[in-house]
């Protein structure tokens, strides 16, 4: 997954930092040659990588431990919740969300729901030490699987050390404003919701209304949500999946980052949009009020009303310059740097090497 988005970006900046901070003689990664090549850390002395091809939650993956991949470890990082069912040695999960077993219908049918509710269950179960990307992963952790705090760290994620404070803002062809949504469609992403709620209020307000992300090629995907947007002609503009460099534009042009979620185990677009000064309208589902802060504008994600009332709040250039400032107060609270001390502290304690 380490070029995926949200896993991928998590993999991308925390391993460098981590790898520093690691005891141990070797450090050896179990990857897909063409995921992490020319990654910098491979020139690591201590870095051996081994090249696999099994796919994420397949029979291969599980296959790989009893061909000695990582059986005589010292420690076993896994940083997603498709852990090994069977491992007898210590080992490190990341999870950064149990969306599987919150809203299950976003896996394609009961065979993969069963799959990763297995997967969840035997991680937490097996894993020597926990580390939850937020407070809200953890307390799901707790009330829905019953695991014990003391096995569980926070370390919350941060921004991309060269994801930058200003860009050059994008502009649409005919020049109206826009509300922009990241994120793929998804069930679990309610953009149902913001097509509604936009649908309410568009003879109100000039705005189109963005949408950046994947729309098609997973078993979850929301074709109605696809011809809900279709409806509404030019008012609504599908980016697809866009580069960071691009999705920076998007940032820096909007009025508003508006996030429907109904479950997120973080939310980096959160930041990301702050860093940009974007202002940001969020649900008040799963972390995103804890990313947010105080910087944030929020709203109930089954009130189509409600949200409905805050697009058009963004018309109050004040109300929206205060969101900015508040933002860019707000994203430097949190960095990937701390994020790798925190699981680098967590991951030596069990090498015995602290």
């Amino acid at each position: 997954m380490y070029r995926h988005s949200g896993i991928g970006r998590y993999l991308r900046n925390v391993f460098p930092r981590l790898l520093p901070l690691l005891g141990g003689d070797k450090v050896r990664v179990l990857a897909p040659a063409a995921a992490v090549a020319g990654a910098p850390w491979l020139s690591d002395a201590r870095v051996e990588h081994i090249d696999v091809s099994a796919p994420i939650y397949s029979p291969q993956e599980q296959l790989l431990g009893l061909r000695g991949a990582y059986r005589e470890s010292d420690l076993l990082w896994v940083p997603h919740y498709n852990a090994p069912l069977w491992h007898s040695r210590k080992m490190v999960v990341t999870i950064h969300d149990v969306a599987p077993l919150a809203i299950p219908e976003i896996l394609g049918n009961a065979l993969k729901r069963g799959y990763a509710k297995l997967l969840i269950e035997r991680a937490v179960k097996q894993a020597s030490a926990i580390l939850c990307v937020s407070q809200f992963t953890e307390s799901e952790l707790v009330s829905r699987l019953g695991v014990d705090a003391r096995k569980m760290t926070v370390t919350p994620l941060g921004l991309d050390n060269d994801w930058p404070v200003a860009a050059a803002p994008q502009v649409e062809a005919d020049g109206s404003p826009y509300l922009l949504y990241v994120g793929n469609v998804k069930p679990n992403k309610n953009l149902s919701l913001l097509l509604k709620a936009f649908a309410a209020v568009r003879n109100r307000m000039p705005h189109r209304l963005v949408l950046a992300g994947k729309i098609r090629g997973f078993s979850s995907g929301d074709e109605a949500v696809i011809r809900q947007a279709s409806a509404m002609g030019d008012r609504v503009r599908f980016a697809g999946e866009v580069s960071d460099a691009e999705l920076c534009r998007l940032y820096a042009g909007a009025s508003a980052l508006v996030l429907p979620s109904l479950y997120e185990g973080f939310g980096l677009p959160v930041l990301e949009a702050m860093q940009l000064g974007c202002p940001v309208l969020a649900s008040t589902a799963g972390s995103l009020p804890e990313v947010g802060g105080d910087a944030a504008f929020y709203f109930d994600p089954h009130s189509v009303e409600d949200l409905a009332e805050r697009l058009l709040e963004t018309l109050d250039a004040a109300a929206m310059r205060e969101l900015r400032e508040r933002g860019f107060a707000r994203v430097r609270e949190f960095s990937f740097e701390r994020c790798a001390v925190q699981s680098a502290r967590v991951m030596n304690n069990l090498l015995g090497v602290n």
